[in-house]
């Protein structure tokens, strides 16, 4: 890259970068015309390839350095289809070569019209690359009878700051550019101009949305419309980072951070892509130097997507006018055209989903049963919501498998090509229907994105939305967890809560939670005595195991507490009988543990430890109800002797903590061994033990 312009205008950060366990969105590959030897940076497209700034030498008998001598940057162009491809590159244009740094460029009016920047002054005999007061700034020059015309200087170009790095929209209406003119927020910022009547409008800053404090530069505006730009202002690996953006009614959305491998901790820029960001090039040092890089996208990524919205299936219907009834011989019945009918003035009603639907109003004769009048008729159109859709559950345990299906998708206008999935976790999939297991309880925003096919343009539009879901570590957190999301279910007759659905959380499970208030009222609907009984008690002791149950508790008049202590007590026995099989265990794995496993001088587990540590994995993940004491007993000297052994045990610690299991779940202990168990030679140990406090 030209280092004059990034030494002079951006300040690089440098952070981590990793990819372990990440599914990847693209595949980057140095382009096959670059090589290790010479500097290639920010192409552009160009008839039937790319122009691109190289200060790899030419065949030219004289050509221009810089004190260190390296050759100064100049326009080439190189064929990447067509018959000429694998052809090696070749200079733009002598016409345009100055003694000073050319380049980067952009192309306008079928390639007949470059724009490009070099330095403003460039007839000095004098070539100093480092005089700042000789500013960049954006010149204009047109291809006539094989000939590039006498370039013309933008007419916002400055001596007291810097224009660079133009790009222009495929209508040549819309010029983009990077600037350090005054009223900025940074270093570099972008800015755009609007070409009105053949004349450039004063360049407008592209606010505080893309432009930050630090250096915003080499935009590009795709075909589609949207922006790609370098920025080491927005949060990213370390460097100059790659993002995009785009602008919907008048006002630029969110930024997107554009995954590995296209960002690395390197400094990124200078991105190009064909109009559906299938395919592309960027510029990258990632390799040493500065070269050009081609991608292609395996997963696109999705950026500002829309909330799902819940279709309504149940409504309130009701008639205005009145008409009086002898109610003696006459009562009111709702027809919803699905079979379903209601007695009443109002009725509540759901429907299983869209269609048309014949609603009626009408009143009926006790007597005979037939409609003695029509009260009211008309049709009813129940339609989804247009969006895409995701099917799903909303909260499930850890490493349960889930289906995630986009089947319910309502688009009716657009040819869905492909299906892609982001879980949230790392993970990418597609597909129309996919499953997927979440490794670690938390909340995940999993996304659903959408491309169509290809229009008359060739353009194709994307769509996406998102959900959160919720993953539990075990069965009884979910079970609160869905009684917690009941409360605030607004529609309280939802066909969602089925019967048996209301039964098993807190029956067949024997998990202890007062029923939320809406779930209350459905029941005292449904005129369950046993139920409210339940509810009614809100919370019982637990019973002792010596205790007959039977002999306690009347069960005429507690049938729901009786069933509940039977089978609390039930589980508890299990429980403590699973309880002592993993104790049993725990202690054979402590005798197995040798201390010397720990390499306390390194800090590091043995490899002879891994058996073990593997084995008490499985114990814990299989028992997801109990938490584990990792105990050190150690020979005390000195109060480094505890703090050595303190690390030993937060090593096993961290190790299953890696693992997936939750910290909450996990304690250690050191212990100083008394002067009796001095005497024994295995006195020095590691204890796995079960907390029951």
């Amino acid at each position: 890259m030209n280092r004059f312009l990034l030494t002079l205008l951006l300040y690089i950060l440098v952070k981590p970068f990793c990819l372990v366990g990440q599914n990847l969105n693209y595949k980057v590959d140095m382009a096959s015309f670059c090589n290790t030897v010479d500097d290639e940076y920010s192409a552009i497209y160009y008839k039937e390839g790319l122009v691109f700034c190289s200060n790899q030498r030419t065949d030219l008998f004289v050509t221009f350095s810089t004190p260190e001598d390296k050759e100064l940057f100049n326009m080439f162009y190189v064929p990447t289809k067509g018959d000429s491809i694998g052809s090696k590159p070749k200079l733009l244009s002598l016409e345009l070569m100055t003694n000073f740094n050319d380049g980067p460029a952009c192309f306008t009016n079928n390639d007949s019209t470059i724009i490009y920047s070099r330095n403003n002054v460039v007839n000095s005999k004098k070539r100093d690359v480092k005089d700042e007061r000789n500013k960049l700034g954006l010149f204009t020059s047109n291809f006539k009878d094989d000939l590039w015309s006498e370039p013309e200087a933008f007419k916002y170009n400055g001596v007291d700051y810097h224009i660079t790095m133009p790009s222009i929209n495929k209508e040549g209406s819309l010029l983009f550019f990077a600037s350090d003119m005054p009223g900025g927020y940074g270093g570099l910022d972008i800015y755009v101009s609007e070409l009105n009547n053949g004349e450039w409008s004063k360049p407008k800053n592209l606010g505080d949305k893309v432009n930050t404090s630090k250096s915003e530069s080499f935009p590009f505006i795709s075909d589609s419309g949207e922006l790609y730009f370098a920025s080491n202002g927005h949060d990213g690996l370390g460097g100059l980072d790659l993002f995009s953006v785009q602008q919907k009614y008048g006002r630029w959305e969110d930024i997107l951070h554009l995954n590995a491998p296209i960002n690395t901790e390197f400094d990124d820029f200078a991105l190009i892509t064909d109009k559906n960001f299938e395919s592309g090039y960027l510029s990258s040092n990632r390799n040493g130097g500065d070269n050009i890089f081609e991608f292609s996208t395996i997963i696109p990524q999705f950026v500002n997507c829309d909330t799902i919205k819940e279709n309504e299936y149940c409504f309130l219907f009701y008639d205005e006018y009145y008409t009086p009834l002898d109610t003696s011989k006459t009562y009111y019945e709702w027809v919803f055209g699905d079979g379903v009918k209601v007695k009443g003035k109002e009725a509540e009603h759901c429907y299983d989903g869209p269609g048309n639907y014949v609603v009626e109003l009408n009143i009926i004769d006790k007597q005979t049963g037939e409609v003695f009048l029509k009260q009211t008729k008309y049709e009813f159109e129940l339609q989804d919501y247009e969006q895409a859709y995701i099917s799903s559950k909303d909260i499930e345990v850890s490493r349960k498998e889930i289906l995630f299906e986009a089947t319910k998708t309502n688009l009716p206008n657009i040819n869905i090509e492909q299906y892609f999935w982001n879980y949230g976790d790392g993970n990418l999939d597609q597909g129309i229907a996919t499953n997927h297991i979440f490794e670690k309880k938390g909340t995940y925003k999993v996304i659903l994105g959408l491309l169509s096919e290809k229009d008359e343009n060739g353009l194709r539009k994307k769509i996406c939305v998102e959900k959160e879901v919720q993953i539990v570590k075990n069965t009884s957190a979910l079970m609160v967890l869905k009684a917690e999301r009941g409360e605030t279910n607004k529609d309280t007759g939802e066909k969602a809560f089925k019967l048996e659905q209301l039964i098993e959380p807190f029956v067949e499970q024997a998990i202890l939670v007062q029923l939320p208030n809406n779930r209350i009222k459905i029941l005292k609907k449904l005129n369950l005595t046993f139920f409210e009984s339940f509810v009614k008690e809100k919370s019982f002791p637990l019973i002792d195991e010596n205790k007959d149950v039977k002999s306690e508790i009347d069960l005429n008049s507690h049938p729901a507490k009786d069933l509940f202590l039977k089978s609390e007590n039930r589980e508890k026995q299990k429980s403590n009988e699973q309880i002592q099989l993993v104790e049993e265990e725990l202690k054979l794995l402590s005798k197995q543990f040798d201390y010397n496993f720990i390499d306390q001088k390194a800090n590091l587990i043995k490899e002879k430890a891994n058996p073990i540590l593997t084995r008490l994995l499985q114990i814990i993940m299989k028992n997801p109800m109990i938490e584990l004491k990792i105990g050190f007993h150690v020979r005390v000297a000195s109060s480094s002797d505890f703090d050595i052994a303190s690390a030993s045990a937060n090593l096993i610690q961290d190790y299953l903590i890696s693992e997936g299991v939750e910290k909450y779940r996990l304690r250690t202990a050191v212990y100083g061994i008394s002067a009796e168990e001095k005497k024994s030679v295995s006195s020095e140990r590691v204890e796995f033990i079960v907390i029951k406090e």
